[in-house]
Order: C-alpha cells, then sequence, then structure tokens
C-alpha cells in the first residue's frame, strides 16, 4: 500500500514539473508573438537561443531577417493555434498552426501554415534553436 502511494505520488509530481514547463514554453511562444506584433527585435531575440541554427540560418542570420521584416513592414499581425508541445528532458517541439499577416502602405499579404519550433532548456529558460 505504501509503495503505490508512493509510486502514484511520483508521477503527480512528473505531471506537475511537465505542466509547469509547458506553462514556460507556452509564455515564450505568446512573447515571439508579442513581439511580432510590436515589431519589437529585443524581444523577439530574447526568444531565440544564441546557438539558433536551422539549414543555412544562424543566430546572426536570423536578426537580420527578422530586423529587416520589421523595419519593412509598417504592421505585422501574428496568431498561432491548435498547439502542441512534447518535452523531452531539456529539449522540445512545439508544433502549432499559424497565419501572419503583413501590411505595408495599405497592401496586405498573409501567409498560413503549420510550424515545428525546436527549443531547448538554456539557463533555467526555454530557447528557441530551430525551426523558424
Amino acid at each position: 500500500m505504501r509503495r503505490s502511494f508512493s509510486f502514484l505520488l511520483l508521477i503527480l509530481l512528473l505531471q506537475a514539473c511537465t505542466a509547469a514547463e509547458k506553462g514556460k514554453i507556452e509564455r515564450l511562444l505568446v512573447q515571439r508573438a508579442e513581439a511580432f506584433q510590436k515589431k519589437n527585435l529585443t524581444l523577439y531575440l530574447s526568444c531565440i537561443s544564441k546557438d539558433y541554427q536551422d539549414k543555412e540560418e544562424n543566430f546572426e542570420k536570423l536578426k537580420n531577417r527578422i530586423s529587416e521584416y520589421f523595419e519593412t513592414f509598417d504592421r505585422i499581425a501574428y496568431n498561432a493555434w491548435d498547439q502542441s508541445i512534447q518535452i523531452e528532458s531539456e529539449n522540445a517541439t512545439a508544433i502549432q498552426q499559424f497565419r501572419i499577416e503583413v501590411e505595408k502602405k495599405g497592401n496586405k499579404n498573409q501567409y498560413a501554415g503549420r510550424e515545428v519550433l525546436h527549443l531547448r532548456k538554456e539557463g533555467g529558460e526555454w530557447k528557441i534553436i530551430s525551426g523558424l
């Protein structure tokens, strides 16, 4: 009886830890969306690992690309939904549907799709390491 109680307690603790970590990742993704809306490069980059690498793009190239977007467009609207987060130790994957609308001089363009973001826990904080 005592052993099954200890096991149940362990399972509940693990679920609580996972839920807390998912909450941290969800807040990071909301912060990234907010950075788009505000066109705030500092806020956006705070979500990204300095070790970011995706295909041929590293942190500096990503920084330059996003900076150019923020300077080019008058307005950026970004929405995400249908989010799934999987955590495995210090790594995580977030999959979500998204829509981004950009506007320049009254002309609007939209793009919608599914993004798969890979994250890593760095210094107690989750950061995006690839997938943008």
